[in-house]
């Protein structure tokens, strides 16, 4: 399905969100061997890199409320200067628990403007067109994390952690200048906000739906792979144990992230043709086949093909949250509903640095991908459990489990 007529502002925040991510992952790869050099050992590496999430488990679904009531604009920019102040403080920073105060800093500004954005987004598309238009926001989005993530090993050798933090400043104070600069964007997230905002009391409505509930669950088991396994445990091994310097570990977090992209342009349309439940379930085998694959393997092309084949599988995994999220709550309770499927992210991202790096810590590597396997195996049969109904279009729409 082609993206004609969508509007500029969808355009300007996918150019917004690619910004906000090129200036997250020039630095965040390799945050776990930064967080060693400046005195952190053992979990509280889990610690520094846990801190983001941690603040951001506390506003994923306030967000959705507050978006609710005073629309989208003004909580997308709260959270854009946010993360432009965490990136500056984070310039200085020469103690672990620094380290996480600033970085809980920049997890306050992440919901308020990918929260935020994602329910606009998929309040201004119908089911037709919702799995395109959410795939090519991501995917866009994640070009960032192909490009920071492949030149973060470059960068820091080259102008250090330092240099790094300032560059990342710097990208973040553009993607808040393209934000509040252009008029039409707060005119359009105005107009398109929900007429009925959700009320407090719909809030246990939404936590106990049970697709969402299923969903939550499998989110916070790949974010605790995610997390845990390839970001944090696994650069600290592929530097003292396989010996790969700096540049080539940012290749091989770029090598997943080419892989995640291609999946963002691909199974979001794929998904409006043949429906969330499938993508979901593919991605999950494949992802747990493929990391269990990975224990077997150290060879550094090797390691990278995988990983990126990894990127892909993984990412028909998240395009699918927010959709499938979104589509299983009332238009109204939208914004909650997607703040509940991100608070179980951040859950997993908090927990999978921290249970990662003691098992890292007490039983090695092949550990850590074994316990990722076992969690995506057990997601297999929760997400068949999801049930879909398919309109007289053709367009596939989320039907609640026990419906």
């Amino acid at each position: 399905m082609g993206y004609k007529g969508y509007s500029s502002t969808y355009y300007l925040l996918c150019a917004i969100a690619f910004l906000m991510m090129l200036a997250t992952q020039i630095t965040n790869p390799l945050l776990s061997i930064f967080a060693k050099r400046i005195g952190a050992t053992g979990v509280m590496i889990g610690y520094a890199v846990a801190g983001y999430w941690v603040s951001r488990v506390l506003l994923e679904v306030p967000s959705g409320f507050i978006s609710a009531r005073i629309g989208y604009y003004k909580p997308m920019v709260a959270g854009a200067l946010l993360t432009v102040l965490g990136n500056m403080l984070t310039i200085n920073v020469e103690s672990p628990v620094f380290l996480v105060i600033v970085r809980a800093i920049m997890g306050l500004g992440a919901p308020l403007f990918f929260a935020v954005s994602m329910t606009f987004i998929v309040n201004l598309f119908d089911a037709e067109r919702r799995g395109s238009a959410m795939g090519l926001f991501q995917g866009i989005e994640f070009i960032g994390t192909v490009i920071g993530s492949g030149m973060s090993g470059y960068v820091i050798e080259s102008l250090g952690f330092k240099g790094g933090f300032i560059l990342s400043s710097v990208l973040a104070v553009a993607a808040t200048l393209l934000l509040v600069a252009p008029p039409h964007i707060r005119r359009e997230t105005q107009h398109h906000t929900v007429g009925t905002p959700m009320n407090l009391r719909d809030l246990p409505e939404v936590i106990v739906n049970p697709t969402l509930v299923v969903m939550a669950a499998i989110t916070l088991a790949e974010f605790v792979m995610s997390t845990g396994l390839i970001y944090t445990v696994f650069p600290l091994y592929a530097e003292e144990t396989l010996g790969f310097p700096l540049a080539e570990i940012g290749y091989i977090m770029g090598a997943r992230s080419v892989g995640f992209v291609v999946a963002m342009f691909t199974m979001g349309a794929i998904s409006d043709r043949l429906g969330r439940k499938p993508v979901l379930v593919f991605g999950i085998v494949s992802t747990a086949a493929l990391i269990l694959a990975m224990s077997f393997v150290t060879g550094y092309l090797a390691i990278a093909a995988l990983m990126s084949v990894v990127g892909f599988t993984s990412g028909a995994i998240w395009i699918m949250g927010p959709v499938l999220s979104a589509e299983a709550v009332e238009p109204r309770q939208r914004g909650a509903g997607i703040g509940v499927y991100r608070t179980f992210f951040d859950l997993g991202s908090v927990l999978g640095p921290i249970v990662m790096t003691a098992v890292f810590a007490a039983h090695g590597i092949a550990y850590c991908f074994y316990v990722s396997t076992v969690l995506l195996a057990v997601s297999v049969p929760l997400a068949m459990m999801i049930r879909e109904n398919t309109g007289p279009s053709g367009a596939h729409t989320v039907q609640n489990i026990n419906a």
